[in-house]
């Protein structure tokens, strides 16, 4: 292991994506405390930003299975791209829109009927891709399904989902992991999303 901390963050992505976790580990030891304080400071609320934080590191580990990330030097801006979307996803679930947001997060630039249209259509896409998810998550196994209702439907962390189903939060993690990874295959074979 002390070998890797002299690595590149790509060289640690490389070997991870060849199949070597403890490559994965440095890169998590690298960037934990990073990612998490941006979120912090985005959310203001802890749980919350645990969640994200969760949310964001299932992301990269599926990015990097599915080869989804090409070596270029830019690993620190690969990881700030999925926080950010996160943290997007995370306030559209909220109903918090982020149109015409400048860098102090102002959000006196829409105007009311904008943001009325706004609001239908995304309620109209939200409706549309929640059908289709749950669409999805109903051919995964119980396992999986269970955990991504809890998360998504019931809005639960994944300390509580391992509580509730009396598992290790890692293995909450592993099957969100394998139905976020499923979810999309069917999407894909399918054509839904």
């Amino acid at each position: 292991m002390e070998e890797m901390k002299t690595m590149t963050d790509e060289q640690l992505a490389i070997d991870y994506m060849a199949g070597d976790n403890r490559a994965f580990d440095e890169l998590l030891r690298r960037y934990k405390n990073k990612v998490f304080t941006s979120i912090c400071n985005m959310v203001k609320d802890r749980v919350a930003a645990e969640d994200i934080f969760q949310d964001v590191f299932i992301r990269i580990i599926v990015g990097l299975r599915e080869n989804r990330y090409t070596s270029k030097g830019y690993f620190k801006f690969w990881v700030a791209r999925i926080t950010h979307n996160a943290l997007i996803d995370y306030h559209r679930r909220n109903r918090i829109l982020l149109a015409d947001v400048n860098e102090e997060n102002d959000l006196s630039t829409l105007k009311g009927q904008d943001f009325i249209d706004i609001c239908k259509e995304a309620s109209i896409v939200h409706k549309q891709t929640l059908d289709d998810a749950v669409k999805l998550m109903n051919h995964l196994p119980e396992p999986q399904r269970e955990v991504v209702y809890m998360k998504f439907f019931e809005n639960k962390s994944f300390k509580e989902i391992a509580e509730q189903t009396n598992v290790s939060i890692n293995t909450s993690l592993g099957r969100m992991r394998y139905a976020l990874i499923n979810m999309r295959r069917m999407a894909k074979e399918h054509k839904v999303l």
